[in-house]
């Protein structure tokens, strides 16, 4: 079976330009120097699934025709990963049912916390006005969503926990500034990884370009995907720089995996 994953935003949480600055990347031309907050989405068959749902979310379904959707993959809960999630009631009004909603369950008690509104409306009152979510928590364990086998991957990013998904030969691992050495087990054989990068200096809670690269010694990937750039990375100058076997992600590329 064929997948498909779009890349919907490649930036960091300030996204790419950033308001107001003037450095040569956020006046850049280069449609590859404007990203949306990091998501992605995978598609097989029938079937669509989200990776997080940033505060672009409205207009990364604008842009990339995203109508329809059969489940929304959560990585963590920081306000660039999950502050669009009020704009998936467009989604729920045209289907007309719950949207499930996966995540570890500390994350989805967040989300269940924080966005309280969605969850007790035990009358329907707010009718189809209101995002429709089934919150379904996951562990390490594999789950099917449609035509999708997905793989949970658990993740270090800074002081807090993230969760990376695993698909076929693929492997999506945003935000993380680091593998447990549990996960790369769940990740033997992949063959294509999208990793969070945030640019070339080290940070406490993002993996540098240097450590990303670093990891595929472990992962031994053929095609890694540095995402979650920030406006120091320039495309065309920084891609030049990397190994064969790495690029870096843009809003909009397109990946096709068995």
């Amino acid at each position: 079976m064929g997948y498909r994953v779009t890349i919907l935003g490649s930036g960091t949480s300030y996204g790419v330009p950033v308001i107001g600055c003037d450095c040569a990347v956020c006046q850049s031309s280069d449609s590859r120097d404007r990203r949306r907050r990091t998501a992605a989405l995978i598609s097989s068959g029938e079937t669509r699934l989200l990776i997080d749902v940033g505060p672009d979310f409205r207009e990364q379904a604008l842009t990339f025709g995203i109508s329809k959707l059969d489940g929304v993959l959560l990585t963590h809960t920081h306000a660039d990963h999950l502050h669009g999630l009020d704009d998936l009631r467009a989604v729920t009004l045209r289907s007309r049912k719950e949207l499930p909603f996966y995540g570890s369950g500390e994350n989805l008690e967040f989300v269940r916390k924080h966005f309280s509104y969605i969850f007790k409306d035990d009358d329907f009152s707010l009718g189809w006005g209101i995002p429709r979510l089934s919150l379904v928590p996951i562990g390490d364990e594999p789950f099917k969503v449609g035509d999708i086998m997905v793989q949970p991957v658990p993740l270090c990013h800074g002081r807090w926990n993230a969760t990376g998904y695993r698909v076929g030969s693929f492997a999506y691992l945003a935000d993380c500034s680091g593998i447990p050495e549990s996960s790369f087990q769940l990740l033997e054989g992949v063959d294509t990884v999208v990793i969070d990068a945030l640019h070339w200096r080290e940070h406490p809670t993002h993996l540098s370009f240097g450590q990303a690269l670093a990891l595929n010694d472990r992962l031994g990937a053929r095609r890694m995907v540095l995402t979650h750039l920030t406006h120091e990375i320039s495309h065309r100058e920084d891609s030049a720089k990397l190994p064969s076997f790495a690029e870096l992600a843009y809003d909009g590329l397109e990946i096709e995996f068995s």
